[in-house]
This record gives structure tokens, sequence and C-alpha cells, in this order.
């Protein structure tokens, strides 16, 4: 009886080391899969605005832009009017397509993320932003002199940059995504 007992010991010992096995092969294959799902958003985000951006300013500006994202351009096609892009990041492929649409090339107003900065800067000052310009494509606003001393103040916060304070201190533009929501991105291969 004592043998039995004796003999039995350290039976649970493999099964131990095969489930931590296991576990850790499930926990690799869980974080390789998240990595390419958060690939495919990022380039179907950078898509999405690459695509704008060509449909608003041409291809210049839209690999400028999937460079910033840090994106690759693979495919740039203008068929009427509409503009169809693909773009890599790491692997990760994403077509989008956009038409310019007269408004956003008229500057009447501002174009959504500028509205979003717009509204976020309001939010901070605790009253409206006055502007006084749209800046077609509207991703650039002018605002009020009297305006200008309280943004400044909550302009980082909000998004906005001045790109040159000496020359135009009324206008305002969305700034470029810091290095931090970047980061990782740069110098990675995109698997091509």
């Amino acid at each position: 009886m004592k043998c039995e007992r004796e003999c039995e010991r350290g039976q649970v010992l493999p099964l131990v080391a095969v489930l931590l096995v296991l576990c850790g092969l499930g926990a690799v294959a869980l974080g390789r899969l998240g990595e390419r799902a958060a690939d495919r958003a990022r380039a179907q985000s950078a898509a999405d605005a690459v695509a704008l951006a060509g449909a608003v300013s041409g291809r210049a500006d839209a690999t400028r832009l999937a460079e910033a994202n840090g994106a690759r351009l693979t495919a740039f096609v203008l068929v009427d009017g509409d503009v169809r892009v693909s773009v890599v990041i790491r692997g990760a492929t994403a077509w989008a397509r956009a038409r310019a649409s007269p408004e956003s090339t008229a500057g009447s107003s501002p174009a959504p993320a500028m509205r979003a900065a717009l509204a976020r800067a309001a939010q901070l000052l605790g009253s409206a932003v006055e502007v006084e310009r749209v800046v077609p494509p509207g991703l650039l606003v002018e605002v009020t002199p009297r305006a200008v001393a309280g943004l400044v103040g909550v302009a980082d916060q909000a998004g906005l940059c001045r790109s040159d304070p000496a020359r135009e201190p009324q206008r305002f533009g969305l700034c470029p995504p810091p290095a931090s929501a970047l980061a990782g991105l740069d110098g990675q291969d995109d698997g091509e």
C-alpha cells in the first residue's frame, strides 16, 4: 500500500508542465492574432485617411500622409472623380475609396477632424472658438485676433498647431500624430 502511494508521487508534475506549455503557446497565438488585427485596423484607418487626402489634394499628399502614418501607398487610382488607394502597414493591406465633395474643396466648413479639434478646444476654453475663415480643404482655420491668446493655451491639448506663429498667428491646423502614436511602426518590415 505504501509503495502504491509512493509510486504515484510526481504523476501530476508532467501534466502541469504540459498544461503550462499549452497555456504559453495559447498566449503567444492570441498575442499574434491581436497584433494582426491591430495591424489590419491601422492599415484600414491609414487607407481611409490617404484616400480622403488623395481625393482632396492629389497623389503627392496621399503619399505623404501614408508615410506619416507608417504606411506605404501601393496603389492610387483616379476613376470618375473617385480615388481608390491601397496601403500596406507591416504586411496588412487595406483598400479605401473617397471622393472630394464640392463642399470639401470649397472650404466653406471645417473638415470633420478639424470640427472635432475645435470642439475639444471649446470644451477646454469653456466657450466656442471664433473662426474667421476656413482654408480649403477644411484642415486649416483662421481664428479671430481675440481668440488667439486663449486658443494658444489649449491648442496642444485640442490637437491644434500653428505652422508659422510669427507670420500667421491666427492660423491653426491639425497637429501631426505624436511620435508615440506611431511607436513601433518606424523601421519595421512590412512583409513585402
